[in-house]
């Protein structure tokens, strides 16, 4: 029996004990809110969620709500509650017992005889339904009245009255707000057939439910899908039979409905992919059998009858052993199995096995323990998955590991394997040779230890390096990431150069296991370093320093210039009429001329300046200190006095004029570039006027720069005109005499000058800014003709077309690059990029990345000029260069002097052990094409096979197809 704790009016109070009497699993309770939210009823539900007594304080509400002690906030409570009707506040944590899920209160005003009243019940805050709230339950709130529906629309539940009318018609009596906002928002729904809400597709169907309704005294529930496609929402009803207040003869019933599409779609889901499993299983290529405890098949996937040929009936039910012609496995299979079976432990063997169609055909055959929920076995898993092409390849890596191990015993290169400690593990015989020691006494040893080793035998230590590879190893083992190094090694041949790379070793688990360290020597090639080093420094016929060498220097003084209050002068120097020494008296005689006249020059230059040859017949010398002009005409007048004096050559005294050009600077010059012209300028102006004489720079000399000036505004025009044009130099194979491709030139077709070099204005176009547009359009034309000579060249043929070094400098190099080539549709195949020694002097990563990616485009990779520049094994290893161009210097002196044809013969058999293929350049008569053939150099171009000649006749000579130019 409820309680109250103060008296109701009595229609209330009967109507409460109805409803509470049918609700015990709803808690609920009534609050004055005239004296303080005093409580004035409660039902036995909320007596036990909350441990109250029968008879419940009236202030019990407010001493137990946090906040209810408050004035303030039991007025603004009181006050929402009134203006919305309805609200809801979560109960406090310290009050909830359902700790899964938190509860909340509804609060709803209501009057009852002219009082003012609130009625409270527990909800389920996440949902908003009641716990147990029953069909009994909802009968009595129907038979309420307004009070008790407004319950019933506060719930999330979708409720509802139905009754058959006197012809059998399901119809609406009344829903709940929910029900309402499921199945009607916007109509009148008191009286209307419940089919009239339902989508055509699932009328009839309901239809027939009705009859089956209609005949049951009994509740009853039923599923409908609201539509017609997949996603649509699918429904749960569940209908309670009743008699409101006994008033009505009609048949009713509460409907109680749900959303039940999650479900519904996680059973679809479910089902699916157990489909999905089963198709798998049923294509997967593996066999798979499932066997019970007694090792009887109870299924069979296809693959199984695909190898046994026994058919899936024929399978099921029997053990391995008892059908004829699979094999003689099946005893190992079935004793694998009963062993599994019994143990709970899966056994795995590798078998041949008979297959269908097949011989020698190795299965991996998994038996694998099924379980039960609670841990007893209930049958066996039976994977057989063909190995047969595995372990012929495990048999095959045996064979290659054996085949590499003899290369690497055999190798010349050291290598070896260091342990996750620095200790070795391996090391070939190359090593033992290299130290004389034996492979056992070097396992184990770290490379300090090693270097105690070598200091004990050799007596010298190698700190660094050992620092070198120690640290190296170490990085390796850090980072897991490659490395190289390069060490000097004291050996039992002497010191030993070698390149080192670091590798870092996974075993098959993918774990990182060890280091492979592989030395080579590069004694040699270090020392074909040293001399290509010395020739891109020096001149080696006078051993002087070269023209970029010079340069460097004065640079160096030239920043430094600020702070040193002595004027520089540089002097230019020319031997007068040297080509007609060279033809008359030969080369070998002009090169001792130029020997003697520096031998001459450097007792004459004081040990403050610089003296270097920088040029065919010139030599250049950088004065330093210079008090005032009078003192460097003085010291320029000292030198060309000495020079006056006969030379001594061969025990013959021989007389050669010098002329010289001078200039000052900063007085004529403001910088190195303006300092040498001017100077260059002078000398040009001596030899134009007198042999012998001294020609200092002066303004009347700077109508060469107004002609510069006007010469570079006339090459900024000839981009926009076209007026460059491309030239092609062949490049004849020496064994036969075939043309293997060319060299593009640019030429400059100038209105009015004719037509001009490249040493004329590539110089300014570097200056301007122009080369790389320059080279594009040489490739741009090149790639026009190539497009349509394409289907007549032999993959050999290689067109090679100069990259400048200011072009590595722009970002998009080669996207422009790719840009020329796919406008005009030409491959990369038949084309070679030439780049300069200097581009590769300048390691960093975006060089490194753009000379890769044009690798990797397809381009064949060349080094032009080869041997003039600061050339270093460094680079050549670094990247991917194919070939090497000899420079035309080196193959002019070949006929005369033996250091060059020593020097070429050096640079071959350096670019042979490097993979590379060589050009030679300038090639002038037979008998250096002989000399060159003898050195086995495949290709060269000169004029001794032809002159650069326009594109348009290159295609002629060649017969190639020709294109009519825009």
């Amino acid at each position: 029996m409820p309680c109250q704790s103060r008296a109701l009016p009595p229609t209330i109070a009967t109507m409460t004990e109805a409803f509470l009497s049918s609700s015990l699993g709803a808690p609920l309770f009534i609050l004055n809110p005239l004296k303080d939210l005093e409580v004035v009823f409660t039902n036995p539900p909320s007596q036990r969620y909350f441990d109250l007594p029968e008879h419940p304080a009236p202030d019990w509400f407010i001493n137990k709500w946090p906040e209810g002690q408050s004035a303030a906030w039991r007025d603004a409570l009181i006050q929402r509650i009134e203006a919305e009707q309805k609200c809801y506040e979560l109960i406090p944590k310290s009050l909830q017992k359902l700790k899964s899920a938190p509860q909340e209160l509804c609060f709803m005003w209501f009057e009852a005889q002219g009082f003012p009243l609130i009625a409270v019940v527990m909800l389920n805050a996440n949902s908003r339904t009641l716990s147990n709230f029953e069909p009994k339950a909802i009968q009595s709130a129907l038979s309420l009245g307004d009070f008790y529906h407004s319950i019933l629309d506060s719930l999330h539940d979708s409720i509802g009255l139905l009754e058959f009318d006197e012809r059998g018609i399901l119809k609406v009596v009344w829903l709940n707000a929910r029900a309402m906002r499921y199945v009607a928002p916007h109509q009148d729904v008191e009286g209307q057939p419940v089919v009239a809400f339902l989508y055509d597709s699932i009328k009839q169907s309901w239809l027939d439910f009705e009859s089956s309704l209609m005949s049951s005294d009994e509740s009853i529930s039923c599923s409908f899908m609201l539509g017609d496609r997949p996603g649509d929402n699918v429904c749960e009803i569940h209908f309670h039979p009743v008699a409101l207040n006994g008033a009505s003869q009609k048949k009713q019933f509460i409907a109680t409905w749900h959303n039940v599409t999650k479900h519904y779609e996680q059973e679809t889901v479910e089902a699916q992919q157990k489909q999905d499993f089963y198709n798998l299983i049923e294509n997967a290529p593996d066999v798979i059998v499932r066997y019970d405890v007694e090792g009887r098949r109870t299924y069979v996937n296809h693959a199984f009858e695909q190898a046994t040929g026994v058919s899936r009936e024929a399978a099921i039910g029997k053990r391995p052993l008892e059908l004829a012609g699979i094999g003689d496995s099946a005893a190992h299979v079935q004793r694998n199995i009963l062993k599994a079976a019994s143990t709970g432990v899966p056994v795995i063997e590798r078998l041949v096995v008979d297959v269908v169609g097949a011989e020698d055909v190795i299965h991996e055959v998994r038996c694998i323990p099924e379980f039960d929920k609670f841990g007893g076995i209930i049958g066996v898993l039976l994977i057989a998955r063909d190995f047969t092409d595995e372990e012929r390849a495990i048999q095959q890596t045996k064979n290659s590991e054996r085949q590499f191990r003899t290369l690497v015993e055999n190798s010349p290169d050291f290598i070896c394997r260091y342990d996750l400690h620095g200790k070795m593990q391996y090391t070939n015989p190359a090593l033992s040779a290299l130290f004389a020691c034996p492979v056992e006494d070097m396992l184990g040893k770290t490379p300090t230890e090693l270097n105690t080793y070598l200091y004990q035998h050799f007596g010298d230590q190698v700190p660094s390096s050992v620092t070198l590879l120690e640290e190296a190893l170490a990085d390796v083992i850090r980072t897991q990431a490659s490395a190289e190094c390069e060490l000097s090694i004291p050996t039992a041949r002497g010191l030993v150069h070698s390149n080192i790379s670091l590798t870092p070793e996974f075993n098959l688990e993918g774990e990182f296991c060890s280091v492979l360290v592989i030395g080579r020597d590069l004694t040699e090639l270090r020392e074909y370093q040293d001399k290509a080093n010395y020739l891109a420094k020096y001149d080696p016929l006078t051993g002087l320093p070269n023209r970029s060498n010079l340069l460097n220097k004065v640079t160096s003084q030239l920043i430094q210039s600020p702070t040193n209050p002595h004027k520089f002068g540089f002097l230019a120097l020319g031997v007068d009429h040297f080509k007609s020494i060279n033809d008359s008296l030969g080369y070998e005689y002009g090169d001792r001329v130029l020997t003697a006249l520096a031998t001459r020059l450097q007792s004459l230059v004081s040990n403050a300046s610089y003296l270097a040859r920088i040029g065919a017949d010139e030599f250049g010398v950088f004065v330093s200190p210079v008090s005032d002009r009078h003192s460097f005409s003085l010291e320029a007048g000292r030198i060309s006095e000495a020079l006056s004096n006969p030379l001594l050559i061969g025990g013959r005294e021989v007389q050669v004029s010098v002329s010289i050009g001078a200039c000052l600077y900063p007085d004529d010059a403001q910088d190195l570039d303006d300092l040498v012209r001017y100077a260059d300028s002078a000398l040009f102006a001596a030899k134009s006027s007198q042999r012998g004489s001294i020609r200092f720079y002066s303004h009347d000399l700077t109508a060469r720069a107004r002609e510069r000036m006007e010469f570079r505004n006339s090459l900024r025009a000839a981009m926009t005109n076209k007026e460059f044009c491309v030239y092609l130099q062949p490049k004849i194979r020496l064994s036969d005499g075939k043309m293997m491709g060319a060299e593009a030139l640019v030429r400059w077709q100038h209105p009015t000058r004719g037509l001009i070099t490249p040493d004329h204005f590539i110089p300014v176009a570097e200056e301007l800014g122009l080369i790389s547009a320059i080279d594009m359009q040489v490739l741009s034309i090149l790639c026009r003709y190539l497009e349509v000579w394409q289907p007549h060249l032999v993959p050999e043929q290689r067109f090679a077309v100069n990259l400048s070094a200011l072009q590595f400098n722009h970002e998009d190099l080669v996207q422009t690059i790719s840009d020329t080539l796919q406008q005009n549709r030409c491959g990369t195949e038949h084309l070679e990029l030439e780049i300069t020694e200097g581009v590769l002097l300048v390691h960093c990563e975006h060089l490194a990345n753009k000379i890769l990616q044009l690798k990797q485009m397809g381009f064949t990779l060349a080094l032009d000029d080869f041997g003039t520049g600061y050339s270093s094994l460094n680079y050549l290893s670094r990247y991917p260069i194919d070939v090497l161009k000899i420079d035309r210097s080196f193959i002019t002196d070949m006929n005369t002097s033996r250091s060059s044809q020593v020097l070429v013969k050096t640079i071959v058999s350096m670019a042979r052990n490097l993979n590379m293929k060589v050009v030679a350049e300038g090639v002038e008569d037979e008998q250096q094409s002989a000399l060159l053939q003898s050195y086995d150099v495949e290709l060269a171009q000169g004029y001794l096979f032809s002159k650069p000649i326009p594109i348009e006749q290159f295609a002629q000579c060649y017969n190639l197809p020709e294109i009519i130019n825009d």
